[in-house]
């Protein structure tokens, strides 16, 4: 799924390419994508700027504004004249050049969201997001308060959007990695210390990561991580072999010496896990 780092690029790309394009038309191809009721067209409306809340774009018109939600296939392009569109293509953003926006979803799952919103209304999705980590209002002691809110275990917490918005499970797994960290550790147990590791680590790992997709054009499959999806390789820091242990829908990925004292974990379809 496309986290914060692809979605805050993603947001650059779209923002020099179509800011001040008057639409044409909004065209649904496929109507599950469409989860607002909508029944004026957006003709002759401009794109004034392009935002990202979380892991949502934001398409800001004068009189409304579109919300996407690619979830984990979905996808959001530009498209030059004179090319067609997609199989997959499930709404176009047509602009008066002709050129247009292609959001398109691989799986069958159909899962990606479109929200069509007047100016004044509110999306609850996004009201409930929690605090950017990238945005000032991100700072260690605030960090702290939202860790001994409530227990939780680390990864749930980087993963719960309305505690911290926009962070999914690969770069979960990177910034427990980073900041030496157990998954499973309970967020009311850190200590000082560990908080400081553990906001470095957020902010780190982001932006570095913001850094390598927008210089490189790195593909999803995401390559420069570290550890996630890097089971049975060394561990880039200590040497150890990267673990993995499953949940029913998601997967964790961590080194047992650098994050879990050497205790391999184990898997939680079989067992509990160790703190």
């Amino acid at each position: 799924m496309p986290e914060l780092p692809e979605l805050e690029v993603l947001k650059e790309n779209l923002l020099s390419k179509i800011k001040g394009k008057e639409i044409e038309q909004l065209r649904i191809l496929k109507p599950y994508i469409l989860k607002s009721y909508f029944r004026n067209d957006l003709f002759g409306e401009k794109i004034k700027d392009v935002t990202r809340k979380g892991k949502f774009i934001l398409l800001v018109l004068k009189s409304h504004t579109l919300v996407v939600h690619l979830m984990l296939h979905g996808s959001v392009k530009y498209v030059l004249p004179l090319r067609k569109p997609k199989k997959s293509a499930a709404a176009l953003i047509i602009f008066k050049d002709d050129t247009f926006l292609e959001m398109s979803e691989s799986s069958s799952k159909k899962r990606m969201s479109l929200y069509v919103l007047n100016s004044n209304e509110l999306l609850k999705q996004i009201e409930n997001l929690g605090v950017d980590p990238l945005g000032r209002y991100f700072s260690r002691s605030r960090l702290r308060d939202l860790l001994y809110s409530e227990p939780r275990q680390l990864k749930s917490f980087l993963r719960k959007q309305s505690k911290i918005a926009g962070i999914g499970n690969a770069y979960a797994d990177e910034i427990l990695w980073q900041a030496q960290l157990s998954p499973f550790k309970i967020t009311t147990h850190l200590e000082d210390k560990e908080i400081e590791r553990f906001y470095n680590a957020i902010t780190n790992v982001l932006e570095n990561a913001i850094a390598i997709i927008r210089d490189q054009a790195i593909s999803e499959k995401r390559e420069f991580l570290k550890i996630h999806g890097k089971q049975g390789k060394l561990c880039p820091r200590c040497g150890a072999s990267i673990e993995r242990v499953s949940f029913s829908r998601t997967e964790t990925f961590y080194c047992p010496r650098c994050q879990t004292k050497g205790r391999k974990l184990k898997d939680r379809r079989m067992s509990k896990f160790y703190r």
